[in-house]
Order: C-alpha cells, then structure tokens, then sequence
C-alpha cells in the first residue's frame, strides 16, 4: 500500500512542488494579512466601482472647545482644560473607496498641470507641464518637440520717470533745490536709461537661457530715471540719475593707508583699485601688495593653469605697484554703471573724478565719481558716503533701499590733475555748482564732509602754564659759573603723529552683495 501512494507521489511531484512554491509565494504578499484582518471583521458591503464621483452631504460633527466660567482666584480652574462639546455640522464630500486590490489604470489622461513656488525673494516660478498625445516610445524618443522645457519669464518694463514722477521717491525735491520746476523744463530722458534697461533685459534673458539665477526684482527695478539738465542762465549740465543706493569697499592706497586688517589683505573678494587713480606720491608700498604676490605664485603653480586669473593678477599688481586709489570707507564716491561709458555723445557723459552731489530726503552730500559698476546696475556708492546717509550701512545694508536717492552728476567739472581728494575744495566747489543750478532751499541743508585720514593738531595743554617773558640780561659775576644749559622737553609735551582712524574689517572684507 505504502509502494502504492509512493508511486502516486513520484508521478505528480512537479505538481505538488509548484503548489508548495505558490504557497510560499502568496504567504510572502499582503494579501494573506489583508485576508484574515477580513475575515475577523464584519462583512463590508461590496463597493461599486464608478468613474464620476458622487458629492452627497455626510453629517459629520467637529467637537470645539468651550470656555467654562472660572472665579477671578481659582488659578487651578483657569489652568484646566477646556471642555470639548459638539458644535456644527459641516457638509462633507462622500468618496466612492476602490475596491480591494486595487484597479490599475485602463489608460493615462492627457492635460496642463500648474503648479507656483518660491525660489527667492521677491521671485516666483510658476512651472507648467503640458501632456499631450503621442504615438510609440519608439517613434517619440528620436522627436525633439516630445520632451522639452518651456520657460516663460513675465517682466513689466518701466519708463522713465518725469519731474513730476520724481516726487513720488521724495516730495522734498523742491524744497531742496529752489529752482527745482525750472531746471526739469529742459529735462530730457537720457539713451543710458534704455540703454541700462536693455542691458537688464539681456542679463535676463541669459540667465533664462542657462537655468542660473536671474536678475532679483530689486536690481531690475533699482533705477527710476535718468535725466539730461541744462540750467537756465548759467547753462550748467546736469546727469541726474534716480535710483537706490547700495555700497561698495573697495580701493587701497598706500601713501594714506600703508596698513591693512589681514581679513582685508587676505581677502580674494577685496578690490584694491578703483576707475579714480592717481600715481603714488611716496615710496611706501601698498598693503595689498604681497597679498596679490602670494596669489600669483599660487596660481602659477596649479594644474592645469588659469591664463587669464593668471593675467589679471598680473594686472593688478603692476597697478597697485604704480597708482594709488579711493579708499570706500574714507573717500565719499559714486559709483556709475559701465554702461555710460558707451554712445558718442560726450556732452553729459560722466568721468571719474567729476563732482557730483547727492540728495536723500532734505539732506545733500558732496562726493565725486569714483568707480565703474556692472552694466545692468545702477545706484551704489562708498561705504563712507553711505554710513554718513546711514549709520547702519554695511555691506550686507543697504543705506537706501528705496529709490529715493537723487544722483546729481556734473559731468566735465574733473580736477585737471588726479589726486587724493582735497575735502576743503570739494566741500566748496559742490556749493558752487549747486548755486549754478539756483541754489538750495531753506529747508535744504548741506552736509559738510571731512578728511579722516588728514593728520590731527596735537591738542592744547590745558594745564601747561604761560609762557614768561625771558628774564634781562644780567651780567655774569665772579660766583657766576656761565650760563646753564634748558632741561630737555619730556616726551608728554612733544606733539605725537597722528593715526588713521581702524579699518572696519568686517564691513571691508567681504564682497559687495
């Protein structure tokens, strides 16, 4: 009997093994647990499966807390919980659940999907996928139109701001300048304002292009006008540009300054030059000198070797070998973006070293053209002139986010010989410039500014006493021993050399953002 059942056994043993390996299989998959979790509950109704779904209103209560009444003393009451209670009824959307295991989709639905995110400040991306019917994967694979990005970048294009627009970024305009309707009658907009927003509009365009980082909304709106003015009567010219106002740290100049912080001489993102330069009046080398040495030997021996790193070091050290520079943190200047330097026209064009003023409410600050900035930007000056408008003014702060800043610029009015800036002459030749122009109001005031790097008189000695009258001349005696010798001075009434105010080296060794 026993022979007999093995012999069953043997016969359908391919049979058996497969049912033991489907067994295990099916013992392995969620579905034995989803099973027995069935079997042990009530038996649900059988789902029907529909393809619209149904809104029916289902009552379904959210309990809120509800405030007890408490006794003004009874801390432990007023620290208690909150009695929860049912409150409403709100109306919710009755789904139609698929059934169990679930349906795997007959076909794919075509159609636009939208979707808004944040990528900065002031930048919204709002992606749009686009599905639409193809043939095979075979066949669309080798199409270029069957997957591609699509980028789209919404920008409105400002114009250029009148005399009577202007006072929208500050309404002290006319108090500040008296003849402030006069002098916009012969305002004209200037070719550098569409000028400067073509370049803002290619920068965009590039970046689009890449998938970098494009021009924030700030810096693309950072310019309100730019201006071209005659005064009557005394036919000065006048660039006025409106705009914002953020800060640059750069320049070195050894004759003033010969030391440095070393955060700044080891910085990589310190410019140690500016446009204004001049040639060095003393021997004294610059202090960013062995910083930019050091860099070069570096760079020569990297591998592979950078040419033009390789030359732009170069550059600078036989630069800063030769000509010394504004310092920002010293020198009150404006900073004019690279592209005034284009067009023919050289009626209004600025250069570096022409006086220029700048008003920021009811105030006016005197300063020169001092550098060159990016093409597509526009509104930024030294750190110095910058604290005197802000005291919070930092290379991470601007010192006027708004377009309320007025660059008046005073094109062909440069010294005919470069140099450090003489603070008493620039005090008094932006006055006159200003008094070309008609003058400031009443309410207007100028706002003088000073040389921190000019050596300082020694103090008075307050408690020194006068100084006598020399005694007569007395006719030396036989105890007489001649005349006697003057006691040294001591080091205290000797006048000591004067130093430059420190280096802010948090404020200068980073680049400007």
């Amino acid at each position: 009997m026993n022979i007999k059942w093995l012999g069953k056994l043997r016969r359908y043993r391919s049979t058996l093994l497969l049912a033991v390996v489907l067994a295990v299989a099916v013992l392995c998959t969620p579905y034995p647990v989803e099973l027995v979790r069935a079997l042990r509950e009530k038996p649900a109704p059988i789902v029907r499966v529909v393809e619209k779904r149904v809104e029916v209103p289902v009552e379904v209560r959210v309990e809120v807390p509800v405030p007890t009444p408490a006794a003004a003393g009874d801390v432990a009451a007023q620290n208690a919980p909150l009695a929860w209670k049912p409150q409403c009824i709100v109306p919710q959307v009755h789904l139609d659940l698929p059934p169990f295991p679930p349906v795997l989709p007959e076909k794919l639905n075509t159609g636009t999907f939208e979707q808004f995110t944040a990528l900065g400040k002031g930048l919204h991306l709002r992606s749009s996928l686009n599905i639409g019917p193809g043939s095979t994967a075979s066949r669309d694979r080798k199409k270029s139109q069957a997957y591609q990005i699509c980028l789209g970048m919404q920008l409105m294009l400002p114009h250029a701001a009148d005399a009577h627009e202007l006072l929208y970024a500050n309404p002290e305009l006319p108090k500040v300048l008296r003849h402030y309707s006069k002098l916009m009658e012969t305002a004209r907009v200037s070719r550098w304002f569409h000028a400067l927003y073509l370049h803002k509009q290619n920068h965009a365009r590039r970046a689009l292009a890449s998938l970098s980082q494009p021009i924030d909304r700030h810096n693309f709106y950072d310019t309100d006008t730019i201006l071209e003015l005659v005064a009557p009567g005394s036919r000065r010219r006048v660039l006025w540009m409106q705009a914002d106002m953020d800060v640059v740290s750069d320049g070195s100049d050894g004759d003033r300054l010969p030391t440095m912080p070393e955060s700044i001489r080891k910085s990589d993102h310190y410019q140690p030059m500016t446009s204004y330069r001049w040639r060095k009046k003393t021997a004294t080398p610059n202090p960013l000198l062995p910083g930019w040495e050091a860099r070069l030997s570096r760079l020569l021996k990297e591998k592979p070797r950078n040419a033009a790193a390789i030359d732009s070091a170069r550059r600078v050290i036989w630069d800063i070998k030769r000509y010394s520079y504004l310092l920002a943190q010293y020198d009150p200047f404006i900073v004019v973006p690279l592209v005034m330097k284009e067009g023919r026209d050289e009626t209004f064009r600025p250069q570096p070293g022409d006086y220029a003023v700048v008003i920021v409410g009811k105030k006016v600050y005197p300063a020169l053209v001092g550098d060159y900035g990016p093409r597509y930007k526009a509104g930024e000056a030294s750190l110095r002139l910058g604290k005197l408008i802000n005291s919070k003014a930092d290379v991470y702060a601007r010192p006027v986010s708004s377009l309320g800043v007025s660059y008046l610029i005073f094109p062909h009015t440069k010294e005919s010989e470069n140099g450090p800036i003489d603070y008493e002459r620039l005090n008094r030749r932006c006055r006159e410039l200003l008094d070309e122009l008609g003058g400031l109001g009443e309410d207007a005031q100028f706002v003088e500014v000073e040389d921190l790097l000019a050596p300082k008189p020694p103090p008075p000695d307050s408690q020194k006493p006068a100084q006598e009258p020399p005694p007569a001349a007395v006719k030396p005696t036989k105890e007489d021993n001649g005349p006697t010798e003057t006691p040294p001075k001591k080091a205290a009434d000797l006048p000591t050399a004067p130093s430059a105010p420190p280096l802010d080296s948090k404020s200068l060794s980073l680049p400007n953002p």
